[in-house]
């Protein structure tokens, strides 16, 4: 990795870059000498495509994307999918095995709790020597420090040894530094989905100021709920892939979509004999009948089924719930709770019986949503099938939260303010 001034206005240049670990710790080590060694004579270059040795796999695969001054990105994707990976290799705290990463100016980082805290110093110590590190003077700390420890909220316990400090006292000292040290490019991984409501929001603020001053930041969060507040851009990571670079709420929407699909295969259990009857077809319609994947709060949806069946089910009844995979069950819908009665006969309808269920005027937020079907008969033990994970769809706008000035969440509800 290199870090040097160049004539680009790029703050940070990820080209092409691949990391491959090893599950088995003995390898791991036999493997890491062996490239020691080659590197010490020389032979140390990139590894070649796609040649892994026993028990290798890529953490991070042919990633590339370049971030300039001023812009805030956020790094999304389930768990492994290679976010920490990118942003330690950005760091600095390991190499990659293939591409180059090139950064302009410091960086500031807060990547795990309480990494670069030495816990027998006190905090004001413990601020000065992440400062020398970052090549500031103690001049230099000196203009900043009360800023530091205000921002913080520690002034009561900054000369206490950072042992005796909270994970909360921790965070906030830690996100202070490294927020107030001025770096050009701030990484920022998971730290702010913890602490109190209070803080979140302040840290929030002093990030959306750090932004406009041109400091480039990337921040790494499950919480996709929290990003409309300052992120402008989303890259998606996928089993060690980028799978989206751009627009922020499309990302946010691809990165439900995958977890959606994670869920399919840990839920859907599809019997390998013969089923009585099934669920044949999943649908999604537009308000034009069409078939269509993606709407606007407020949109009409229709979700058509298609039941078949080798023998005549009276009274069938069919439960669907539609899901959020950030969310977990958003509602659920019964054709026996509105007194919807039918049958499904073979006889009847050789092709299967169809059933539409439709929403007007669909108050959904920005996502990805799918539905879990199950097909009963008339009894509460007559179960016959269930698809998990199908019908998906996407809310792909309007934008909700616009830095905490708007709305977010899920689902938008119509209401009124009143002055007395």
């Amino acid at each position: 990795m290199s870090q040097q001034p160049d004539n680009s206005n790029l703050i940070l240049d990820v080209n092409d870059v691949s990391k491959v670990f090893c599950r088995n710790l003995k390898r791991a080590m036999r493997y890491g000498l062996h490239d020691l060694g080659k590197e010490l004579i020389g032979r140390g270059a990139d590894r070649a495509e796609g040649k892994l040795r026993p028990g290798e796999f890529y953490s991070v695969r042919n990633a590339s994307f370049k971030i300039e001054p001023g812009e805030c990105v956020a790094l999304i994707g389930p768990n492994g999918a290679g976010k920490s990976t990118m942003l330690k290799m950005i760091n600095g705290l390991i190499k990659p095995d293939k591409g180059e990463i090139k950064i302009r100016g410091k960086i500031g980082a807060l990547i795990e709790l309480g990494t670069g805290f030495n816990p027998i110093l006190s905090g004001r110590e413990n601020i000065y020597i992440n400062a020398a590190v970052l090549g500031m003077t103690k001049r230099d700390v000196d203009e900043v420090f009360d800023e530091i420890v205000d921002f913080a909220e520690l002034h009561h316990v900054i000369d206490a040894p950072v042992k005796t400090y909270s994970s909360g006292m921790r965070i906030r000292l830690g996100f202070s530094v490294a927020a107030n040290l001025r770096p050009q490019l701030l990484l920022i991984d998971e730290v702010l989905a913890v602490g109190d409501v209070g803080f979140r929001m302040k840290c929030f603020k002093h990030l959306r100021t750090l932004v406009a001053s041109g400091v480039s930041i990337i921040l790494v969060t499950h919480a996709v709920g929290m990003l409309q507040r300052v992120a402008t851009r989303a890259v998606v990571f996928n089993r060690g892939r980028i799978v989206h670079d751009g627009d922020l709420d499309a990302g946010c929407a691809v990165y439900e979509e995958i977890l959606g699909a994670s869920e399919r295969v840990r839920t859907e259990r599809l019997q390998k004999e013969s089923r009585d009857a099934e669920i044949a077809e999943v649908t999604v319609l537009d308000s034009k009948g069409n078939e269509n994947t993606e709407f606007q709060t407020g949109d009409s949806l229709a979700v058509r089924i298609r039941l078949k069946s080798k023998k005549l089910i009276k009274n069938a009844r069919v439960i669907v719930a539609l899901n959020s995979p950030s969310v977990g069950v958003v509602a659920s819908m019964s054709t026996a709770y509105q007194e919807v009665r039918f049958d499904v006969d073979p006889q009847l309808h050789p092709d299967g019986r169809v059933i539409t269920l439709a929403f007007k005027d669909l108050q959904l937020l920005l996502g990805a949503y799918h539905f879990n079907i199950s097909l009963f008969g008339p009894e509460t033990t007559e179960f016959f099938h269930r698809r998990s994970g199908c019908g998906n769809f996407r809310i792909v706008g309007p934008p909700i939260d616009m830095y905490g000035m708007g709305i977010h969440g899920i689902m938008k509800i119509d209401h009124d303010w009143e002055l007395e």
